[in-house]
């Protein structure tokens, strides 16, 4: 990480891929965030679209453009999103979320109040929208608002079956606990988030801001990658791992619990997938 005394407080993290669609709403929303001591990096990961073309014709001092000359995958994009940033609190924004105008500045509220000292993770409540930006869901709201601790973080994750932190969209963490991880891993795709999240929750607590302040986007390319049997047999592995590191202290029946769940929401999603890929169901409904 960059030392400077002139850094930003926060960066802000863009990995890219064919979001020509979407891209410039996604950078509008962070460059109209009500905080504006932030630097804004855009890692292009090769896209054939016009993504690229679309981010450089923006004008802002706070931003820095990387385009890279082969496809590395999402893995490897994300990884190198998160090894250049300057600012105290790093914010990874996929290339078709949105942030909401105070998002950046409640959460940096959080991480600078003394009284909040061992946080290592401010997440917040989402809303889920469409291609079209309408909302489909004004809140997703599986934790409460507070202070919680890890433990209780990971077993009530497995016990639900899916992922009750949020999308990357939603975090803001401390720069400095970069290095203390491994990165992101796609071992398990669908969890490469999560798998991040539990790596910061070994040193500090989450902080819930129960609102929602972005935006999860989903399209029948994004959302199809999230369901079915792949979505359960994915978290399915990603609850194994988790239950293994005995620090988690998760039981034989949170896995259970687990089991169930997830292959319940991997049903809904499925359903509701194919509601949002055929209107005309809907429709006739």
């Amino acid at each position: 990480m960059i030392s400077s005394k002139n850094r930003p407080l926060v960066s802000v993290t863009v990995p890219m891929y064919n979001n020509a669609r979407f891209i410039a709403e996604t950078i509008r929303s962070i460059l109209e965030q009500s905080f504006t001591d932030f630097e804004l990096l855009i890692y292009d990961d090769h896209s054939t679209d016009e993504s690229l073309e679309i981010a450089s014709s923006f004008s802002d001092s706070r931003i820095r453009l990387f385009p890279s000359p082969v496809n590395l995958g999402p893995e490897k994009n994300w990884n190198r999103a998160i090894c250049d940033v300057r600012g105290k609190y790093v914010k990874l924004v996929c290339g078709d979320d949105i942030l909401f105008p105070e998002c950046i500045e409640k959460q940096v509220d959080v991480l600078e109040y003394s009284r909040h000292a061992g946080i290592s993770l401010v997440s917040c409540q989402r809303t889920i929208i469409d291609p079209e930006g309408k909302p489909l869901i004004k809140k997703v709201n599986f934790v409460p608002g507070g202070r919680i601790e890890p433990v209780d973080v990971i077993r009530k994750m497995i016990r639900m079956g899916t992922n009750i932190i949020g999308e990357p969209v939603c975090g803001l963490y401390p720069a400095e606990l970069i290095s203390k991880t491994r990165g992101y891993s796609a071992v398990v795709p669908y969890t490469i988030d999560l798998d991040f999240w539990i790596q910061l929750l070994k040193h500090g607590d989450l902080y819930m801001i129960d609102e929602p302040l972005c935006a999860f986007r989903i399209s029948n390319l994004s959302w199809s990658s999230r369901i079915g049997e792949m979505r359960h047999r994915q978290f399915l592995e990603f609850m194994e791992q988790a239950a293994s590191d005995k620090s988690h202290e998760v039981t034989d029946l949170d896995l259970f619990i687990g089991r169930i769940n997830s292959a319940v929401q991997s049903m809904t999603s499925l359903m509701g997938f194919k509601l949002f890929a055929n209107p005309e169901l809907k429709e006739n409904r």
